[in-house]
């Protein structure tokens, strides 16, 4: 039965590839993230949280401290813009930036990879 919460995931070319070069277990626990966002709609915490007003951050925390930021657009899709090692408490700005431009392109239009 398919609910109105289901959602479509998916990551940009930068994400693909950051995440394929995580670890097996990194990448184990991002791709149960994933199915959670397309079968539930969202994250909870301590899988997931909003960061801005847009802007949600899934949370691996298999091994390496691993943070995707997505948002939700249009049609139940969902996109993940910007991956990263997280090193500290706050998430830094450049990253927050990049996911920011990467979001803007999309509702543009402009994305290419």
């Amino acid at each position: 039965m398919m609910t109105k919460n289901k959602k479509i995931y998916l990551a940009v070319k930068k994400v693909r590839d950051f995440v394929d070069k995580m670890s097996v277990d990194s990448k184990f626990e991002y791709l149960n993230l994933v199915r959670k966002i397309e079968e539930d709609g969202r994250l909870v915490e301590p899988y997931g949280k909003k960061i801005t007003n847009e802007l949600f951050e899934m949370r691996i925390r298999k091994g390496t401290q691993v943070r995707v930021i997505y948002f939700y657009y249009e049609n139940n899709y969902v996109f993940g813009v910007h991956a990263f090692t997280k090193k500290s408490q706050k998430t830094p700005l450049h990253d927050l930036k990049q996911a920011k431009k990467i979001v803007s392109q999309i509702k543009r239009g402009d994305y290419d990879e």
